[in-house]
């Protein structure tokens, strides 16, 4: 009838009109956090990313193999820090574009309708969830959400294009080796469930897993002719001889998984719904799978009723429960419609990817995860594509993810990790790093360049022997030009740094520790004086150039300039 005909061209019409205005969104959000990475320096996590990707064959000792890893994007990008992180930046863009294009392939959509245009708009923005803290420089957990990406795009191709999403899941797992390895063994172990989903017969199988391990060892091997490996083998005896077999901030990870659990547990009981659910459908229990629907429809309606009551924190699990447990719920729905099963598991091997990617490390899986919870958005996203196409389900979920990704990423611009002030503040131009500059606020830069100006002032050459002993502020190295022998960071305030320290002193030996400039700090978790002089450090034959303010917390920062010989730079 043409008033029927009339009203779905109108619904169509308003649904694209939206859908491109939505788009267009995330394509300015994404530009706006790419443009502000020249903003902020933190003196810590920031500054010890930097100097391990400027010399990573130096150190003595290595915490992972990530620097290895980023050092060619460095490189590429001049050795400017701001190039540096929005480079970073644009492959996580580029990378969700490419995810998003690969699921209008397999749910053969065109790129001109509204649902896709829905389903690439987020998928460019979703992995800026990354930002969530502002740490914008690549590290390694950088390189474990690049591979995680990537690992989801072989698993969405799997059934369409196997010998395509065997290499890309072997360059997944090759990307992951230089990080931690619970991450490579829980992304292997995804990777496996989703072919034993993908596939129905063993030989098809094997044949998958033969070539994921033929390109994986074709990868492996062109890795091992580029690397150092001399070299990383000494680290590796260096960071035993230091730290044993332990980790440098011990922790259980039992107790980790318990908190989340408790903390996260929306996120792991839709998960055991929708594993319930594909089992109903499975064995054919059509009343199970009904309940189970209902269910998770209950659970989607409070999910959202919840962002209207709880004060926006990312680290406490609300954001990844929300998007992860919503995802398991909708695809719980979708065990009713008529979509493939298979498609349903590999979607929820997916989902399981923001998890995985926080095992093995130190901190709580909450804080954690709120750097990865970019594939649970999209997780969510295609099943609500699957559970109501072609109408305003997906134009809402589309806006609640870009939403909250926008509210994440304003929350880290707002308290960035370890500046002064907030990101919008920092605005004045300051020569920082090798080349380039950074935008810094008015204390900062008034610190840097303080030290930058006295110790030239001193004879200091650029790459000369400079150590933070303080373990506070190992990036007032990097932003004079320095070199720190042994390890870019002592690390203050856990319970190996004196351990660490007693190391370092006879790693750097009496000759280097002769003609090494000194950082002290005074703040809280910083290695006393005292400390250093009872493990036979002499502060007798240096002279105090600096007593500063740090620009964060305020404490003293010491500078002591090597009583020693210095001809012109």
């Amino acid at each position: 009838m043409p008033a029927a005909r009339n009203l779905d061209v109108s619904i169509y019409r308003s649904r694209l009109i939206v859908a491109l205005m939505l788009f267009a969104l995330s394509a300015v959000l994404a530009t706006s956090l790419i443009l502000k990475m020249d903003r902020g320096f933190d003196f810590t996590d920031e500054a010890f990313y930097l100097m391990l990707a400027q010399r990573p064959t130096e150190y003595e000792f290595v915490l992972g193999l990530f620097s290895y890893a980023i050092r060619p994007l460095y490189l590429l990008a001049g050795e400017s820090v701001s190039a540096f992180n929005r480079l970073g930046a644009v492959i996580l863009a580029g990378l969700g574009a490419s995810l998003g294009w690969a699921v209008l392939e397999r749910l053969r959509l065109s790129w001109r309708e509204p649902d896709a245009i829905l389903i690439v708009g987020v998928a460019l923005l979703a992995p800026f969830f990354y930002y969530t803290y502002w740490l914008p420089t690549p590290s390694y957990n950088w390189l474990v959400l690049v591979a995680g990406w990537i690992l989801a795009l072989g698993l969405i191709l799997l059934q369409s294009r196997p010998t395509v999403s065997a290499f890309i899941v072997a360059l997944a797992i090759a990307i992951a080796l230089f990080t931690r390895p619970l991450n490579v063994a829980s992304y292997c172990a995804i990777y496996i469930a989703g072919v034993l989903c993908a596939f129905a017969d063993y030989r098809s199988r094997l044949a998958q897993l033969g070539r994921t391990v033929l390109f994986g060892f074709g990868l492996v091997a062109a890795l091992a002719a580029s690397l150092p490996l001399k070299t990383i083998v000494r680290q590796i005896n260096g960071y035993l001889t230091v730290f044993g077999g332990s980790h440098p901030n011990p922790f259980s990870m039992r107790d980790q998984l318990l908190d989340f659990f408790t903390e996260g547990w929306i996120w792991w009981v839709s998960g055991v719904l929708l594993l319930v659910c594909m089992l109903a459908r499975l064995y054919e229990r059509p009343a199970i799978g009904k309940y189970g629907a209902l269910v998770a429809f209950s659970a989607i309606v409070l999910l959202g009723l919840s962002l209207l009551q709880r004060r926006f924190d990312p680290s406490n699990c609300h954001v990844f429960s929300v998007l992860g447990g919503g995802g398991f719920a909708m695809l719980s729905i979708a065990c009713r419609r008529d979509a493939s099963l298979k498609w349903i598991a590999l979607l929820a091997l997916i989902g399981l990817i923001p998890w995985a990617a926080t095992l093995g490390s130190a901190g709580r899986v909450c804080f954690q995860v709120a750097l990865f919870p970019g594939l649970s958005l999209m997780v969510l996203v295609m099943a609500t594509v699957l559970v109501l196409p072609r109408s305003f389900g997906p134009t809402i979920v589309a806006f609640l993810g870009i939403y909250l990704a926008y509210r994440a990423t304003a929350a880290g611009l707002a308290s960035p990790y370890r500046l002064a002030t907030s990101v919008d503040r920092q605005t004045i131009s300051t020569e920082i790093g090798p080349r380039g500059a950074l935008k810094l606020d008015e204390r900062t830069r008034e610190f840097v360049q303080t030290l930058q100006r006295d110790v030239a002032s001193r004879g200091f050459c650029r790459d000369d022997l400079a150590i933070d002993l303080s373990g506070e502020v190992p990036g007032a190295v990097f932003a004079i030009g320095g070199r720190m022998p042994v390890f870019p960071w002592i690390f203050a305030g856990y319970p190996s740094s004196h351990r660490l320290a007693g190391e370092y002193l006879k790693m750097v030996g009496p000759e280097r520790l002769r003609r090494a400039w000194l950082i002290m700090g005074t703040s809280v978790h910083s290695l006393k004086t005292e400390e250093w002089k009872g493990l036979g450090l002499d502060f007798a034959s240096r002279s105090l150039v600096d007593n500063l303010a740090h620009p964060v917390d305020g404490s003293a920062v010491k500078l002591y300039a090597p009583i020693v010989e210095r001809g012109p730079c």
